[in-house]
């Protein structure tokens, strides 16, 4: 929050989604968040006392006043013009070639996506996935607020269900993803669109409740009698008198289902498959491998999506409170609601045959045999591991999904075997962890010629180092000089522009702490550390990538990250350059590992590992210049000045050690 304080949203997740997952403290945390709901639903019963009803619907105008108007609407231009700047980046960035270095105008991007096949089945999922949200979300609340508003169930029963559904709303959403991600694991329902509706539902159902239940019990508490008088059942006045009379709130409510599908993600992050991700998943992705400018596109398509969704629900409430008077006879009112629900469910149905249509157009009758590969491999990586797997037979033979180190790992640790890949490439620490927990791989069936020992499960593919990165253009502005290592880093002349990543977040901090402690010890490497956070301020980022960014925006002219990074961005001809630091290039090593699933294990996956080290290593080593097989040789031109190893093992122990020095060099 502002990058200087810590809430308890922050706290959870830091727990759930950091460096290394820990949901045991991330579930006590939300259960302690929960403490605030029980005052709250305490209050909504105290003041659903003073609740009024109406006999009929009726519009009410205020008086007209000029003065009054004009300067409200001035007030609410100007206020919406000040929102609307902020996200002005969102509008311009898609429609440039590269921002902020090339701004020609250019719709690259947004061809780049209309053409990604995957990208646009994302869209179709998102779409199904809200309508089918949206309609079943819609059903359940408005039953439930029957219930609760218009039914003879004792007051008891009825306190229970309202209980329940305000208490979903102070349920984070990535403590429900990870709930159903172990609740449905080695279940049919995992990975599927189903489980992600059911998890939408229950992620959003309080405030459509609240919003049927208001509507309800404002209405005339005597219809139900009146009718019964008449010989009616209670299900029929519902149906004949009720339902009709709030059709404007039941589109609401849809509305409301619709959108907050269309845009959820910390609840799906967990639980979406790679046959099933959905537009903010795949955002997710996007933004980890640093493609903003897809990122962007994709929002505005979610963007003008709810725009559309939302005018559309807008006018057809409208038309139903406007035109709800001279709706006198049922038949014509059964007729349009008819029309309507008919409107809806072949869109559903279309949507739902155009989706699964061009699932199976993508991954042939062979979608089944498909090799799934979850990857937290950066971009550059996952190029080189899908060249080397086209050239060699393999194409259109596996569906490669990426995440980022947390997500990834929160899932090997959760799902263990249950997991949908079949290979796996990740942080070798991961990888071993994984394995004492679940024991979850096969050892390698093919010669791994490794320069170090390894475990027979895994095979390095990436050697990724840290190094220093500066933005010249700030750096010549601002009269800084040139720092030679981590350690120049803490001196107060680099005050306000340095940016690091926090370990707790991202395992690219360990780089710079391994380095610190290699040559300063636990305690230097803990004063060293305390300067530097002292020089980054707000500038702590979450994201491995996130110095970089800064650095690029020309926010920060130092940052601590991946070296290939900085590399690339200076061969492009960025204001991009990076210093080996004196205390040395420490590395982290990314393998593959294939998944043991006993007689449903596919016999591709382990063909697929060894492809990708005997033919991929080469590509890599363009962009990871370190050795790590024999008689592999790299460009000296692009080998680390200091390339160091940390003297023992790197271990989940050893990263959680870091992490406390980390914390305690914060004050």
């Amino acid at each position: 929050m502002g990058g200087g304080y810590e809430v308890i949203a922050t706290l959870l997740y830091n727990q759930m989604l950091g460096g290394i997952p820990d949901f045991n403290r991330g579930a006590v945390i939300a259960m302690v968040m929960l403490i605030p709901s029980i005052g709250s639903i305490c209050i909504l019963q105290i003041l659903e006392r003073f609740n009024i009803r109406y006999s009929r619907i009726s519009n009410a105008d205020l008086r007209k006043n000029s003065l009054r108007d004009v300067g409200w609407g001035l007030s609410g231009t100007v206020i919406s013009a000040g929102i609307l700047a902020i996200f002005a980046v969102i509008f311009v960035v898609p429609t440039v070639e590269e921002w902020p270095y090339q701004t020609g105008f250019s719709l690259e991007h947004f061809q780049t996506v209309l053409s990604d096949s995957s990208l646009l089945a994302a869209y179709g999922h998102s779409l199904l996935m809200a309508l089918l949200t949206a309609a079943a979300g819609t059903l359940i609340a408005y039953g439930a607020a029957l219930i609760t508003a218009r039914s003879s169930l004792g007051r008891r029963y009825k306190r229970t269900i309202e209980s329940i559904a305000l208490v979903t709303n102070a349920i984070p959403g990535m403590v429900l993803g990870v709930a159903y991600l172990f609740l449905f694991s080695g279940t049919s329902l995992q990975n599927t669109l189903l489980l992600m509706v059911l998890c939408n539902i229950v992620h959003y159902f309080s405030t459509p409740y609240l919003m049927m239940k208001n509507a309800l019990s404002k209405m005339n508490a005597g219809w139900e009698t009146t009718a019964m008088l008449m010989g009616d059942s209670w299900l029929k006045t519902i149906l004949r008198v009720v339902t009709p009379n709030a059709l404007s709130s039941l589109i609401e409510v849809f509305s409301y289902y619709f959108i907050n599908s269309m845009v959820t993600i910390s609840a799906l992050i967990f639980i979406a498959g790679a046959r099933t991700m959905v537009l903010t998943t795949m955002i997710k992705q996007l933004q980890y491998v640093n493609r903003f400018n897809e990122v962007f596109v994709l929002s505005l398509l979610i963007l003008a999506t709810n725009l559309a969704a939302k005018a559309l629900f807008s006018w057809l409430a409208g038309y139903r409170s406007k035109h709800s008077s001279k709706t006198t006879k049922r038949k014509g009112f059964c007729d349009e609601l008819q029309k309507m629900m008919s409107i809806g469910l072949s869109a559903a149905l279309s949507l739902s045959l155009l989706t699964a249509c061009g699932g199976n157009n993508s991954a042939g009758n062979s979608r089944e045999k498909q090799v799934v590969i979850y990857s937290n491999a950066d971009e550059e990586a996952v190029t080189a591991m899908k060249n080397a797997l086209d050239g060699n037979g393999y194409e259109g033979k596996y569906i490669f999904q990426t995440y980022g180190t947390s997500e990834l790992g929160g899932k090997l640790l959760a799902e263990g075997t249950n997991l949908e890949a079949d290979l796996v490439t990740m942080s070798t620490f991961y990888l071993q962890s994984a394995q004492e927990q679940n024991s979850m791989f096969l050892p390698l069936d093919f010669e791994v010629n490794t320069l170090t020992e390894v475990p027979d499960y895994t095979a390095p593919i990436t050697s990724q180092e840290g190094a220093i990165i500066l933005n010249t253009e700030l750096m010549a502005s601002e009269g800084l000089p040139t720092p030679t290592s981590l350690k120049d880093l803490a001196d107060p002349i680099y005050a306000g522009q340095v940016a690091v990543t926090d370990i707790q977040s991202s395992s690219t901090a360990w780089l710079l702490i391994q380095a610190l402690v290699d040559a300063y010890g636990d305690d230097g490497a803990q004063e060293v550390l305390s300067g530097i956070y002292d020089n980054c301020g707000a500038h702590i980022e979450t994201s491995g990538s996130g110095p970089l960014k800064l650095c690029r925006a020309g926010e920060v002219a130092i940052g601590f990250g991946l070296r290939h990074q900085a590399v690339a961005d200076k061969a492009e001809g960025l204001p991009i350059d990076y210093v080996d630091p004196a205390e040395g290039n420490f590395s982290l090593t990314e393998s593959v590992a294939v998944l043991d699933k006993g007689e449903s294990t596919n016999p591709l996956a382990m063909e697929m590992a060894q492809c990708i080290i005997e033919n991929g290593r080469e590509e890599l080593l363009q962009t990871y210049p370190n050795p790590l097989y024999e008689g592999e040789t790299a460009d000296p031109a692009n080998q680390s000045a200091n390339p160091s190893v940390f003297d023992e093992p790197l271990t989940f122990e050893l990263f959680q050690a870091h992490q406390q020095l980390s914390e305690s060099a914060k004050g």
